[in-house]
């Protein structure tokens, strides 16, 4: 294990997504996703490694809704990541919601449910509550995700409760008013928004605990953004090239 600030964290994600010399996706906005979750201790630097495996070999193009009807929003990624267009997606979403007291967008075929974290923390910035739901299927459990306007981080509820949804998808109820949190039985795991706060409590004061293979990984996809060298670059400092 190595030890690690949170600025460190962002600017070498950041260098790894150029890396993949993607066309979808801001490193930056990426970056401060993956520091969130992990900042909150919830695995945010597993998470961007497991997403670097997906997006080197996924569709590099831009996302559209497949329906609109009445309060509820569609999107396919097709089994792509969600790092590269949930940004794009919810800002969508905000739009339609002008008129009503609450939308629901459900994203179908995706991956990387949990960096969503800090994008969805933004919406309760802004006077939204929200309401994220997906099965993990890695490690198989129902996620509940509640964050109602004006708290600054969620409760998670965890259930190994049978899934009523497909495995691959991602339901994000955006309202205006606050949205209940869902009742606890013996079926589930809470973990506090108090314990999300004392983690990234812990985090600010004494930096963030990482797996030293899983940062290198990230520094060899960042190392992508490098060219090789040429024979122009070769020649030392000082050193002129010759006339032609």
């Amino acid at each position: 294990m190595m030890q690690v600030s949170h600025n460190e964290l962002v600017v070498l994600s950041a260098k790894a997504f150029d890396g993949l010399h993607r066309h979808c996706g801001e490193s930056d906005m990426i970056a401060n996703m993956v520091a969130d979750l992990e900042m909150a201790g919830l695995n945010g630097v597993q998470h961007f490694v497991n997403a670097l495996a997906f997006m080197k070999n996924e569709n590099d193009g831009p996302v559209q809704v497949d329906a609109f009807t009445g309060s509820q929003l569609t999107a396919n990624l097709h089994g792509c990541s969600i790092l590269c267009h949930l940004p794009t997606l919810l800002d969508y979403t905000i739009e339609k919601l002008v008129d009503q007291p609450t939308i629901t967008l459900h994203i179908e075929q995706c991956h990387n449910r949990w960096l969503a974290f800090g994008e969805l923390v933004k919406l309760a910035g802004k006077g939204l509550s929200v309401k994220a739901q997906w099965y993990n299927g890695s490690d198989p459990k129902h996620v509940v995700y509640v964050l109602n306007a004006g708290y600054i981080l969620p409760d998670i509820y965890l259930s190994t409760a049978e899934p009523t949804m497909n495995k691959h998808s991602l339901t994000i109820e955006i309202s205006k008013t606050p949205i209940p949190q869902p009742a606890v039985t013996e079926h589930h795991q809470h973990i506090s928004s108090t314990s999300l706060a004392a983690a990234k409590q812990h985090a600010w004061q004494h930096g963030v605990t990482v797996n030293k293979s899983d940062w290198l990984k990230i520094k060899q996809t960042a190392g992508g953004i490098l060219v090789e060298s040429s024979d122009a670059s070769r020649l030392g400092a000082g050193e002129s090239q010759p006339y032609v």
